[in-house]
């Protein structure tokens, strides 16, 4: 009789991850370098030209799992699983749709510069990490989400128990002219088993949401990790080279943790001048705090701040 997921302890819990996480690899973050390009995707209506883009990519991408993904306005980031070409290839597949399903009159966009990186995700604990920078992404960025209601990645689907409620459509079901209207393309017969809702593309049908939750022992430790490692937000951040990677709230409350260790203060209010110089050193060169995130945290002249960090 198989145990009751519930009952098994933290380790079994854990082996059971570990199993799966040898037996799907490898592992990479494949993203794209949004300071080096201007926004692809700039109203709804982009955003789901590049969600069918995107689920069509990686349907036809055999080789190739996405555990999670985030479109965001000028970048992309995939956390898949699949042979290093495999997965470059399918990224390669992606950009040429998109080339192709963007003409000039919306706006006039340099492909050039759309390029990817990829990197390695070597352990279990890396790839957890990798996900959920992924799918805090949007949130990091924009006020107006949460990182499991942001509908242009797979965070919204992570231990998302509404998704067996929503009325979906095999794609194969849709007319031929509405299939081709939603993947910007004639030749629909290899996506017949794409899934739709909404006009969107339901994720599960190309994003193995399943797997991807699987590297985690439950949706708690899950939940607890979305705002929990800003030190290893940190280390992400820097190897792919991102700008901002935590909130205001989450800043602030690494900045007290700050000062009171290295100045027995609860607030930054009773920093001195030096102090508060000092604090934004550690939190832009440590954290990536931009000068308008430290002027709000840290009571500081954006002036100031501007000339210590140009």
């Amino acid at each position: 009789m198989k145990k009751d997921l519930n009952a098994l302890s933290f380790s079994e819990k854990e082996s059971i991850c570990e199993r799966i996480f040898i037996s799907n690899g490898p592992y990479w973050h494949l993203y794209t370098d949004g300071t080096k390009m201007q926004n692809i995707f700039r109203c709804e209506d982009d955003f789901k030209t590049g969600m069918w883009i995107l689920a069509a990519s990686l349907h036809i991408s055999k080789g190739v799992k996405a555990l999670t993904f985030e479109l965001m306005g000028n970048h992309i980031h995939l956390i898949l699983a699949g042979e290093r070409e495999d997965c470059i290839n399918a990224f390669e597949i992606f950009a040429a749709k998109l080339r192709l399903a963007f003409p000039k009159r919306q706006c006039a966009i340099d492909w050039s510069k759309f390029k990817m990186d990829i990197l390695p995700i070597e352990t279990l604990q890396a790839l957890r990490n990798e996900i959920i920078y992924t799918n805090r992404n949007a949130f990091v960025a924009n006020p107006a989400y949460t990182p499991d209601s942001y509908p242009w990645g797979g965070g919204c689907a992570y231990f998302n128990p509404w998704l067996k409620h929503l009325k979906t459509t095999p794609l194969g079901n849709l007319k031929v002219n509405i299939q081709r209207a939603l993947l910007h393309t004639r030749d629909v017969s290899q996506f017949s088993e794409l899934i739709e809702v909404g006009g969107m593309p339901f994720i599960p049908s190309f994003c193995d949401i399943s797997l991807g939750e699987s590297m985690f022992r439950d949706a708690r430790s899950y939940f607890n990790s979305l705002t929990r490692n800003a030190e290893t937000f940190s280390q992400i951040a820097s190897r792919l080279k991102d700008s901002i990677f935590l909130t205001d709230e989450e800043l602030y409350s690494v900045i007290c943790s700050h000062i009171s260790k290295e100045y027995s203060v609860k607030a930054p209010s009773q920093l001195s001048a030096q102090q508060k110089i000092d604090t934004a050193r550690h939190m832009h060169f440590s954290y990536n705090a931009s000068n308008r995130q430290l002027k709000r945290m840290l009571r500081l002249d954006l002036a100031v701040l501007e000339e210590l960090f140009p």
